[in-house]
């Protein structure tokens, strides 16, 4: 193996000694080097010695060899305790078929040396000890797996508490004998060890005052209270500022000046009532800062605390999804308290599954971290979790919690309520939907298979959840999933399955109104109920604007609000409903794909630039970062960057229904209809509409119902059935939602097309109020970013409309010139084909935009390595290449 050397026959002389505190290294009391040769050889001597108790084989081999088989894994194993046998044969190992441990005869270490001098209160050899321990400690055997690099993070923060508790212990006691100096150089030895320790600052400025120096306690002070405030957002703790107050100054200035303390011979020689006054004064001192402790504890931090709730290890489970939902579900007992700041389960996700997973939430901003595991074993369930300051690294708390598997909700409501009760003021209550275990176990596996996004994994959710709901009716949460999982099979375009849209829509709609009717406090039913309009439009705003009330710290329900508002053209609530969703999951690619279309539909394009550069550095998904990568080419009009990006990702995810809608779409835009209608089989409108079938586009759309509206515009079908003569279908469509004019949805159906389609059937009157309609609505749209160019085109559809051919053309040519892709659509076509522009063809200003429009295309085409349309095929319309 890469990481094995040879073994070397060891001659000891005398007692063996492990080096911890610094690079781990083995050497005789001579100081001759044994260091085994082998880093895991290495490891696996450091975990055995730190360990109580003997540590059994197969837990060496996961965390020294996790990414490899069971054989491979043990064999490794092997070879490492092979490199190691001199150890066992001396008697320092017991190396035996089950585990491995610490043998009969005593292996020296220096952190017990740390510990047996503070117990003989030798300060200076504590002090020499103190200075000679590098960082990282447990040095040399970091990066060698993920699961050693956990154990290490653990093990590094024991150590640090025990050496610090070592050191405090040693300085106190120097402290109450008069000996100032001694505690200092204590006290400054464990503050680089950890400069954010502020039981170790409290010491120091003790130590300070207690020489006399005033001035350097509150240089200690300023120290400690500026590096918690860079690094973790919060002042020093009120108890150390207490004692430069008059509770510590007014005692402490009538000791001897330092001068009178700077030698141990001359400590040793103080008065035993000058002794015995110091020490009321250390007490006096202690009281102060204890009765300011719950002080402290109230108001550590300044700022919002920020954790990241990572996916919890399901010990010796199959699934794994038991575990998962349990760390989702602290995360959501969490989200509800007003003073704590919650990463999205995504970020989290991800941060757990990098190999340096602190300095990735450092980078992030994340203060803190929460993990843990769960071991079940019939009706037992096993939680561990543990606490850790990003800061340094160090475990702040950890407990387990050992429960029959029907306590699991009581389990998570402990776990979010010590968590913020270590990090946060109050606690809100938590609200609770218990059900059986296996009624649960049901609904997390449901969800997990649901977020998988295929129609496999959706049926089988599906299925999960119905007998979830059987086994409990009145257990809301099913529902609410349920309700979700229905519109992500339906056969959307932008969905995952087959079942039509209507009958999904209906309902999906009964299950999320029967989970807002047994919890109304319930964000999922609202956030499902919002989500029967797949694309989110007007209709769903009230909805998706509740869930975001009852669940602030949920970053889709953030996105999905803005998505609303946005179909509301209120542009920017929708950006800041946007930046929300990415300030809490800020590796979730979806989140900055909405963030930065909303920024270039205002015009603030180089912000949104800086979005994508943020996430590209931050992400290590190659999938998210090339969809994202994708989205500003097609906002940028890049159609043969788009091309490319879409390909590539097709091409990485055939099976994706995302990606072949993505290469279809723009391959239709560059005017390769055959391809496109090739990848969209699965959606029946798509293909009617890139083949040019009429009838079959007229059957589609009526299948769609009330959806019509807001899914004919993915592929234009509104303009092809017009084009086709169907104008009575679209009539038909608009009868069918005429009262949505006066709701949230009037600026779907408000479009010029459907104007066109009532005049062309007589309905003159509806056809007037249709372009005031429009009329206002345009004007509403801001004068800034790409809506500022839709803007335009509108005002020279309305123009045609109003038979002011003239400014229609002006502002057509503008356009051709300055942006023609605005006026390309979905498919390509020349806009004599366009039912509202088509009648301006005979002009003689027509064909030089047309012309520009498709030298435009042909450009993209020839980037992409295309061959170029002809001006025939284009005023033909035969582009079925």
């Amino acid at each position: 193996m890469a990481d094995q050397g040879k073994s070397r026959t060891l001659l000891w002389p005398s007692d063996l000694a492990l080096d911890l505190l610094g690079p781990v290294r083995l050497r005789n009391l001579a100081g001759e080097d044994q260091t085994p040769r082998s880093r895991k050889a290495r490891a696996v001597l450091a975990i055995v010695t730190l360990s109580p108790r003997p540590v059994p084989r197969e837990v060496l081999a996961d965390l020294l060899w996790g990414d490899r088989g069971d054989e491979q894994a043990k064999a490794s194993l092997r070879q490492s305790l092979y490199e190691l046998r001199q150890l066992g044969a001396a008697g320092y190992l017991n190396i035996s078929r089950e585990a491995v441990a610490l043998g009969t005869k005593r292996l020296q270490t220096d952190v017990g040396l740390l510990e047996r001098q503070a117990d003989g209160n030798d300060a200076d050899a504590l002090i020499e000890s103190l200075r000679g321990v590098s960082m990282p400690i447990l040095g040399s055997i970091d990066d060698l797996s993920p699961q050693l690099d956990n154990w290490l993070r653990e093990a590094r923060s024991s150590i640090i508490r025990q050496i610090t508790g070592h050191g405090e212990r040693a300085a106190n006691h120097c402290i109450a004998q008069g000996d100032g100096r001694r505690a200092r150089l204590l006290a400054d030895e464990l503050e680089r060890l950890d400069p954010l320790d502020q039981d170790a600052a409290r010491i120091g400025i003790m130590a300070d005052l207690a020489c006399g120096d005033e001035a350097a306690a509150r240089r200690r002070f300023k120290r400690i209270d500026q590096r918690l405030r860079e690094e973790l957002g919060s002042p020093a703790s009120p108890d150390l500022s207490v004692l430069l107050g008059p509770c510590g100054k007014a005692e402490t200035r009538g000791e001897p000046k330092p001068q009178q303390l700077t030698a141990p011979d001359e400590a040793r020689q103080a008065r035993p009532w000058q002794r015995r006054r110091l020490s009321v004064i250390v007490v006096l001192i202690a009281a102060c800062a204890a009765a300011l402790f719950g002080v402290y504890r109230a108001t550590l931090r300044a700022e919002t605390p920020t954790i990241a709730v990572l996916p919890f290890d399901e010990v010796g489970g199959k699934q794994g999804y038991f575990a998962a939902g349990v760390s989702d579900e602290v995360l959501n007992l969490l989200s509800n308290q007003s003073n704590l700041k919650l990463m999205g389960r995504l970020t989290a996700q991800e941060i757990g599954e990098r190999p340096n997973p602190i300095e990735v939430a450092r980078d992030l901003g994340v203060t803190h971290l929460l993990d843990g595991s769960i071991r079940s074993s019939s009706d037992r369930l096993l939680v561990i979790v543990r606490l850790t300051r990003v800061a340094d690294g160090a475990q702040l708390w950890s407990e387990r919690y050992e429960r029959r598997a029907g306590d699991i909700f009581a389990v998570q409501a402990e776990i979010a309520k010590a968590v913020a009760g270590r990090l946060s003021r109050s606690l809100m209550p938590a609200v609770q939907h218990p059900t059986s275990p296996v009624v649960y176990e049901l609904y997390l596996a449901a969800r997990r298979l649901a977020r998988e996004r295929r129609d496999l994994t959706l049926t089988e959710a599906d299925r999960l959840l119905r007998r979830a709901i059987r086994l409990d009716p009145n257990y809301a949460p099913p529902y609410a999933e349920l309700a979700q999982v229905l519109m992500l099979r339906s056969d959307h375009p932008t969905a995952y399955g087959t079942i039509p849209i209507v009958q999904a829509q209906q309902e999906a709609g009964q299950f999320a109104r029967k989970a807002i009717a047994l919890d109304p406090n319930l964000g999922d039913g609202y956030a499902a109920l919002g989500l029967i309009s797949l694309n989110l439009d007007g209709h769903s705003e009230p909805y998706m604007r509740k869930a975001v009330a009852l669940s602030p710290q949920r970053p889709e329900f953030h996105r999905w609000h803005g998505e609303t508002l946005a179909a509301l053209d209120r542009n920017d609530e929708a950006v800041e409903e946007f930046r929300q969703a990415v300030e809490i999951d800020p590796l979730w690619g979806l989140n900055y794909d909405h963030l930065i279309g909303a920024l270039f539909a205002v015009g603030r394009n180089d912000e949104a630039r800086r979005q994508v550069q943020r996430f590209l550095a931050l992400s290590t998904d190659a999938r998210a970062k090339n969809l994202v990568v994708l989205s500003l080419r097609k906002l940028q009009s890049d159609l043969a960057g788009q091309l490319q990006a879409a390909r590539a990702l097709w091409k990485a995810y055939p099976n994706e229904r995302q990606m072949r809608f993505n290469l279809a779409a723009i391959l239709a835009q560059l005017g390769e209809r055959r391809q496109s209608a090739d990848l969209v089989g699965f959606d029946p409108l798509a293909k009617a509409a890139l083949t040019g079938d009429g009838a079959e586009l007229e059957r589609q759309s009526e299948k769609l119902g009330a959806s019509f509206w807001n899914q004919s515009r993915l592929w234009n079908a509104t303009a092809l059935l017009i084009r086709d003569g169907r104008s009575a279908a679209v009539v038909r469509f608009y009868d069918r939602n005429r009262n949505d004019l006066a709701s949230n949805n009037g600026g779907e159906i408000a479009v010029p097309e459907a104007i066109v389609a009532l005049r062309n059937t007589g309905r003159n009157a509806d056809a007037a109020a249709l372009l005031r309609q429009l009329e206002a609505s345009n004007a509403r749209l801001p004068n800034k970013g790409f809506l500022q160019k839709r803007k335009v085109v509108r005002q020279a559809a309305i123009a045609a409309l109003n038979g002011d051919d003239a400014q229609a053309l002006a502002l057509l040519d503008a356009g051709s010139r300055r942006r023609p892709f605005d006026l390309i659509g979905i498919p390509a076509a020349s806009i004599r084909f366009d039912p509202v522009f088509g009648r301006l063809a005979d002009n003689p200003r027509f064909d030089p935009i047309d012309d520009r429009i498709l030298q435009a295309v042909n450009r993209e085409r020839a980037r992409a390595g295309l061959q170029p349309l002809s001006r025939e095929a284009w005023r033909r319309d035969n582009l079925t290449i």
